[in-house]
């Protein structure tokens, strides 16, 4: 589907690779978060690989590795590409997020993809003035991992709007 080849799986937090543990802890320091990962409900981790290169390269990197951890206030997600020497990290509490299978979004005509658009007020993410939403993708692949997560999310979101 689309251009990518997108694997998703389950992990406990202690599996995340300590670069991503570190720049998520760094992300939680500089804006203080005060989130408790230990209280997470799921965590995953998508890897995602080019299924080819385009003629003149297309400006994207080859592979991304995306961990996203779901608390009951918070997603917090980490990414990091083969192009890049560091891991990003956005987050964005449920409360103000809205959350839509990207499915159900006019752009997958054009661009067929798996995964989530994630509407909300991130921190951390580059750009963002004052109190506008930003949307970002959410990266997502077929397994039972992503289909449990999306379920979570949504249900996630629904609660913490209560």
């Amino acid at each position: 589907m689309g251009d990518w080849n997108r694997t998703t799986r389950k992990m406990v937090i202690e599996e995340i690779q300590s670069e991503y543990m570190n720049a998520i802890q760094e992300h939680n320091a500089a804006y203080n978060l005060k989130l408790d990962l230990s209280n997470y409900l799921i965590c995953i981790e998508t890897i995602s690989i080019k299924k080819k290169k385009k003629l003149f390269g297309g400006g994207l990197p080859n592979q991304t590795i995306q961990v996203q951890i779901l608390t009951p206030q918070w997603l917090v997600m980490a990414v990091k590409s083969d192009e890049s020497n560091s891991v990003g990290v956005l987050s964005v509490q449920l409360r103000d997020t809205v959350a839509k299978d990207y499915k159900d979004d006019p752009g997958y005509q054009l661009i067929p993809d798996t995964g989530v658009l994630i509407t909300g007020l991130f921190t951390g993410k580059v750009g963002m003035h004052g109190n506008s939403d930003v949307s970002t993708f959410l990266a997502l692949g077929e397994e039972p991992a992503a289909r449990e997560f999306k379920e979570i999310l949504f249900q996630s979101i629904a609660d913490a709007k209560q």
